[in-house]
């Protein structure tokens, strides 16, 4: 089956305001905005307060978006951004590295768990990974509506005609990663039901595996995206015979696969069967 797809990426303007409000916008603020929503529900059931994870949704956001852009000038298009040093501040063009984001999500994290010692980083981690999944599955919808992130040409007897791109269908890789961050977050809230939670660790782990290791998976099907890929892949070739394109976006997956299956092994090996229970309330002006 073929779908040939064409959208205005503009979802409203405002011509007196000179103001235009992009889908993809929209898509990385709904998915922060359902991760927020995640996050309170499962702060609420531990009994840990809400009040500063509008801190935390702001800090998250920031390091995201810095993270993601920083990625992508460095690894992506460095000589590009070298000989247009200006345009590393135009992120409205597009261009957002996910490894990037998560690296300084995570970092972004890690400091708000430093000043606010009352919140568990490991439970954190653990619950808000259905957070990060719907995060993740928007962002993507946003991708697929921008006709970003394609796929390399199918056989011609389906796929997807981006018609801003060609009229070759393509693979919509980007709707392959949005499933997958889809069915990642399910899978741990199997695993929530399943009384996995109460094994510090493992259910992000297993998400960050999962997400990146699928990533690694959907790169066979998609467009080179960095701009010395080609050398970068005549280089292995000259050393070892691999039977499908190695993508700078699959290099980078690789630590996040490592890290994942750490925390998996680290959950494993250190059961709490109170992890789960709920925390006393902390007395106003005893949380550092």
């Amino acid at each position: 089956m073929i779908i040939h797809w064409n959208p205005d990426p503009i979802a409203l303007s405002i011509d007196a305001l000179h103001l235009h409000i992009h889908w993809y916008g929209i898509c990385f603020a709904t998915g922060f905005l359902l991760a927020y929503l995640i996050s309170r529900i499962m702060c609420r059931i531990k009994g840990y307060s809400v009040d500063k994870l509008d801190l935390l949704l702001l800090v998250m956001f920031a390091g995201t978006v810095l993270g993601a852009r920083i990625v992508h000038v460095v690894f992506y298009q460095p000589a590009y951004y070298l000989s247009h040093p200006l345009e590393i501040l135009y992120i409205w063009q597009g261009g957002l590295a996910s490894h990037g984001g998560v690296i300084c999500a995570a970092i972004a994290f890690a400091w708000f768990c430093c000043k606010n010692r009352e919140y568990h980083p490991l439970w954190m981690l653990d619950h808000m990974s259905m957070a990060f999944a719907a995060g993740g599955t928007c962002i993507r919808l946003g991708n697929f509506v921008n006709s970003e992130i394609v796929g390399v040409p199918t056989d011609g007897t389906w796929g997807i005609v981006f018609e801003r791109l060609g009229s070759q269908p393509l693979h919509p890789v980007m709707l392959y990663e949005s499933l997958s961050y889809f069915v990642g977050g399910l899978l741990v809230l199997l695993l929530y039901k399943l009384r996995l939670g109460t094994r510090p660790g493992f259910m992000f782990g297993f998400f960050i595996t999962w997400a990146f290791a699928t990533r690694m998976i959907f790169e066979i099907f998609k467009a080179g995206q960095a701009e010395y890929e080609v050398q970068m892949n005549d280089f292995i070739s000259q050393h070892v015979s691999l039977p499908f394109f190695v993508s700078v976006g699959m290099l980078l997956s690789v630590p996040f696969v490592l890290t994942g299956i750490g925390f998996m092994i680290y959950g494993l090996k250190h059961p709490d069967p109170h992890f789960e229970d709920p925390v006393e309330p902390v007395p106003v002006g005893k949380a550092s």
